[in-house]
């Protein structure tokens, strides 16, 4: 049996390809187009975010440790084989095998990628393992050899299908032209999900460079974590308050997370006293904040369709915590610390008002766990910050 560990000589592109990847449960994963689904880290009959997570981790120490299949194993089987409701090796071995494999070859597609690489070596060769496992797949594609930048290999870059040992040697001119530069390919395809070479973004680990639609997605999976558990929930609100407040430095996944809640947060359900004598003319001395926050930006301010119901309004301001480009700061004013996201008001489409400006602003309530206000700022000198501030993720022009 070939036996497979992640030990290879020079990881790092490896590495940091795997570890840039998101991962999120298979029903969210199967949604993803398919360039998405390449920065998208999944486990087929696992729900739950936590697991998915802790295996995604296990598996990028393995690239980064050298850890053998059998360590490895040893550490998830219990959790996975729970989740699946039975044992399952072959399965196991398979995940292990897809990932590291995957991570591989495309560590293996950025060195080969190189300009001073491409220069001297020109050519590749799809280089598979022949013995009573090949697939017809690789079996066909074995020798193959085309020019490095021939569209072929956009499809054709292993792994092919799942288990695939596969891999691609760059050639010098001298030694295509001795092999024979191929002709006729195959016409078998790669199985679904396989085959596509990698992307520069793919290495990215910027949430700006990410697909939107995988970033969406990795956030309200997360925030469906915390809507089902309340805890977790108030110790992460906690925590931020703390950070808002100046007791505790803030960590590099503490942004996600912070989007996560605001992208479930709601506003209070019981009607409050309406303070702001303009929307009271219409709403009277009681009302729903979120209807309060409602009138005062859309029909007064004008900054969003009068006509925009309050369901809508609450999906613009969710829907600001999932943009890619979204900022996220928390600071402490005396009413109680708060976490703002910041993200381009372009996601209001067709729902922005004559009076729309550039950037949305959401506030979340971190004590109560609510929203407390979504509006338009025309840049962040319009933005109240107290000096106490901290930013968890910063704007891409933060000057505006």
């Amino acid at each position: 049996m070939w036996k497979v560990s992640a030990n290879p000589v020079n990881p790092e592109e490896a590495i940091a390809w795997f570890r840039s990847r998101v991962p999120l449960p298979k029903d969210e994963w199967q949604a993803l187009q398919e360039q998405a689904r390449r920065k998208a880290f999944t486990v087929a009959g696992v729900a739950s975010l936590d697991l998915l997570a802790e295996v995604w981790d296990s598996l990028g120490r393995a690239l980064e440790e050298g850890i053998p299949y059998a360590e490895w194993a040893k550490e998830v089987r219990g959790k996975l084989e729970a989740a699946w409701g039975r044992p399952n090796g072959q399965r196991l071995e398979t995940i292990f095998r897809t990932n590291v494999q995957m991570a591989y070859s495309s560590g293996r597609w950025t060195q080969m990628t190189r300009p001073e690489v491409i220069e001297q070596r020109p050519y590749w060769m799809y280089d598979a393992v022949l013995d009573s496992r090949t697939t017809s797949i690789c079996r066909e594609r074995n020798g193959v050899v085309r020019p490095a930048d021939d569209p072929w290999w956009r499809s054709n870059w292993p792994p092919l299908h799942f288990n695939c040992r596969s891999g691609v040697r760059s050639l010098t001119s001298e030694q295509a032209q001795a092999r024979g530069i191929t002709q006729q390919l195959p016409k078998e395809s790669p199985q679904e999900g396989f085959g596509n070479a990698p992307r520069s973004w793919e290495w990215s680990p910027d949430p700006r460079d990410y697909d939107s639609q995988l970033w969406a997605a990795y956030i309200r999976a997360l925030g469906a974590v915390f809507a089902r558990d309340a805890r977790r929930a108030r110790e992460l609100r906690a925590r931020l308050a703390a950070i808002a407040r100046g007791e505790e430095k803030a960590a590099e996944n503490d942004a996600p997370l912070a989007l996560a809640l605001v992208a479930v947060g709601e506003f209070p359900q019981k009607p409050a006293k309406v303070i702001d004598p303009k929307v009271r003319a219409f709403l009277g001395e009681e009302a729903p904040r979120l209807l309060q926050k409602l009138i005062r930006h859309a029909v007064i301010d004008r900054q969003f369709r009068s006509d925009l119901s309050p369901e809508r309004y609450l999906e613009i301001l969710r829907r600001g915590a999932v943009h890619p480009g979204a900022a996220v700061v928390v600071h402490a004013p005396p009413r109680g610390p708060v976490a703002l996201v910041i993200a381009p008001s372009e996601i209001a489409g067709d729902d922005l008002g004559p009076e729309a400006e550039p950037w949305i602003v959401v506030v979340y309530d971190l004590t109560h766990g609510t929203l407390v206000t979504g509006y338009l700022a025309s840049s962040l000198k319009t933005i109240t910050l107290w000096p106490n501030h901290t930013w968890l993720k910063t704007l891409p022009q933060p000057d505006l």
